[in-house]
């Protein structure tokens, strides 16, 4: 199951908000902090960038100046200005456009996955990996986490599948990180998206977004 590992998180990146912040007992500003706020992962087939929605929405319409600037990078990568390419709301998700040049794209782009073909299967075992609790468990090399997990069911929206359900640890951070199955460790099933677990008592279950959903955005973009 380590043949998981590389693929996943090689994958991930913070998305986050640089801004200076101002502190009133010097009466000036501290040198701008990054703030992370979700993950965002790269797709080989699609030369896109994904992240959820809700991960970036709250800088839509607001200056520069009052929201900070959004940036994508970690993961051993340099931190690059990022902007909001489309956004999805209804099934939260979003693709970035990262201000860079063509061989940083490139290279970027040789470290992402496939998105699936197939259905997914109930009790498949799966991976996952993203930035949790933000800012606090960044080290030097703002590395991500992997953590595995099993597919518990399908949820539908007029028999057309919507999310799927997932057993395994997540808090917030994992936003906008990819899953994948164990047996195809490339190849992307669904973007974690949310946890109910406040409501079912802080059990360990979150829900993902279809594939189908990716893909048909993704097939938008390429329109």
């Amino acid at each position: 199951m380590s043949n998981s590992r590389p693929y996943v998180c090689d994958a991930v990146r913070t998305v986050g908000i640089v801004k200076p912040q101002f502190d009133p007992a010097i009466k000036g500003f501290h040198p701008p902090q990054l703030r992370v706020d979700g993950t965002g992962f790269w797709l080989k087939n699609y030369e896109l960038f994904i992240t959820c929605s809700h991960v970036v929405q709250n800088i839509l319409g607001v200056s520069i100046d009052i929201a900070g600037m959004l940036v994508v990078g970690g993961n051993g990568v340099e931190y690059r200005k990022a902007s909001i390419a489309a956004i999805d709301f209804l099934h939260d998700l979003a693709v970035l456009n990262i201000e860079a040049d063509n061989e940083f794209i490139k290279q970027q782009v040789n470290t992402g996955l496939e998105i699936t073909d197939r259905e997914i299967s109930i009790s498949e075992n799966i991976a996952y990996a993203g930035f949790p609790l933000g800012n606090e468990l960044l080290n030097s090399r703002h590395s991500p986490t992997y953590s595995e997990g099993i597919i518990g069911s399908e949820i539908l929206e007029d028999t057309i599948p919507k999310m799927i359900q997932i057993s395994g640890p997540v808090t917030g951070g994992y936003s906008g990180g990819p899953i994948v199955s164990m047996d195809e460790p490339w190849r992307i099933l669904a973007v974690v998206a949310n946890s109910p677990s406040q409501q079912a008592g802080n059990a360990s279950i979150f829900r993902g977004i279809h594939w189908k959903h990716l893909k048909a955005l993704c097939e938008l973009m390429r329109s």
